[in-house]
């Protein structure tokens, strides 16, 4: 049976998740090697496409091609046992998880407005997924799951590229090593797999003097500049450079932290920018549980955790020595440069410096984009530019200091 997956993430739960989603669907976020939709696109085989918010849709559209579609609660990660299930939905029948959320649902291909009534429609059978879903409730949801969808990501889609040579210019301990052939991995790297894989995308440099444990994803066309160590749970995501230390982080693409420096129990957006010397703590010095700012709250809450470092949204920039404080979000747009402690949350597109804090004007935000997609070659669309325009109108409450 032949069907299109539709991701959907209409509900108010998505807030929780900013300010990583306001630039994209949910899933479309980067857990494990894949963004999720790549991740559910590889397991079915399919297309993949998105019921989101509607200044979004622009760019991630909902596009099914077949007759049936499978719609899909995008915050809810897959696992061996929850595929399983999947493969046995009819159509017409709606899969539940064990605490009551709904997890997917088969139906016809239809209309988007009507396909979002299916999730509520009682005519559906409903199915008990009895296992317990994983489900990407909070920001630190992403790095905190990210080492289990590495080590997921390894065995199902890596294993005809697992490291069979007997001799390496490289140090290697364990097994579970997936690099690709075009990789250049320095002489001497230490790549450590006795915790969990690491995978090498296409294209990825290792500079000498490099430590890479696993659980690990270095994608594709990534620097890891000289001397850099990388620590269990750690993915960087296509077209990124790091250097320094990493730990329990999760890089989406396309963002630089490319000198020395300390990133840990974080989550990065994309086209991002960590000025050299840049460090974030991760730890109270009380060992108290940490309190980080939600956007659906309008308040900070208690994540639970004794550890937890930064999210910063997409296009921000940090100067250079900029000192992240323990359980820091940073919007979309951010512009940081200050001598101390950055505060536990800057709202988004906000230009920060030591003598004012005032509202980065978006035309001069958009002109230096555009300044550094041409220097970077990269490319900035006009959808891009569609999504940028209304984060800002949506965040602009926040900026009214």
């Amino acid at each position: 049976m032949s069907f299109s997956i539709v991701l959907y993430d209409r509900s108010s739960e998505r807030n929780k998740l900013l300010p990583l989603v306001a630039t994209r669907p949910v899933g479309n976020l980067r857990v494990g090697a894949y963004t999720l939709n790549d991740k559910w696109a590889k397991l079915f085989h399919t297309d993949v496409s998105y019921l989101t918010e509607d200044h979004l849709a622009g760019k991630y559209p909902y596009t099914p091609t077949q007759d049936l579609v499978l719609l899909v609660n995008a915050h809810i990660l897959p696992e061996v046992s929850l595929l399983e299930k999947l493969k046995t939905l009819q159509v017409g029948q709606r899969l539940i998880g064990a605490e009551g959320q709904w997890i997917a649902l088969l139906t016809t291909k239809q209309a988007a407005e009507d396909l979002e009534q299916c999730i509520t429609d009682l005519n559906y059978d409903i199915v008990l997924y009895e296992q317990k879903t994983i489900v990407l409730q909070e920001l630190e949801d992403i790095f905190v799951t990210n080492g289990a969808q590495i080590s997921f990501d390894a065995a199902l889609f890596y294993m005809d590229r697992l490291n069979k040579l007997q001799s390496h210019d490289y140090v290697v301990e364990g097994e579970k090593l997936y690099i690709s052939s075009s990789a250049a991995i320095a002489k001497g790297t230490y790549l450590n797999a006795l915790q969990g894989p690491i995978i090498i995308e296409d294209n990825a440099v290792i500079e000498p003097g490099c430590v890479i444990h696993g659980p690990c994803v270095i994608g594709n066309n990534v620097r890891v500049k000289s001397g850099t160590i990388l620590y269990p749970n750690v993915t960087v995501g296509d077209h990124s450079t790091v250097c320094g230390e990493l730990n329990n982080t999760v890089i989406w693409g396309n963002s630089a932290k490319g000198h020395y420096g300390y990133l840990g129990c974080a989550v990065l957006g994309e086209g991002c920018n960590l000025g050299a010397g840049t460090t974030n703590s991760n730890l109270q010095n009380n060992w108290g549980e940490i309190k980080v700012y939600s956007y659906a709250a309008h308040d900070f809450r208690n994540t639970g955790l004794k550890k937890c470092g930064v999210f910063i949204g997409d296009y921000s920039m940090l100067a250079i020595q900029s000192k992240i404080t323990t359980g820091t979000v940073l919007g979309v747009g951010v512009q940081v440069a200050i001598s101390n402690f950055i505060p536990k949350f800057v709202p988004d597109f906000t230009w920060m410096s030591e003598h004012r804090t005032t509202s980065y004007i978006l035309e001069k935000f958009m002109d230096m984009l555009e300044r550094k997609s041409s220097m970077k070659g990269e490319m900035l669309t006009k959808e891009d530019k569609a999504i940028l325009s209304a984060v800002y109108e949506k965040t602009e409450y926040l900026r009214n200091y």
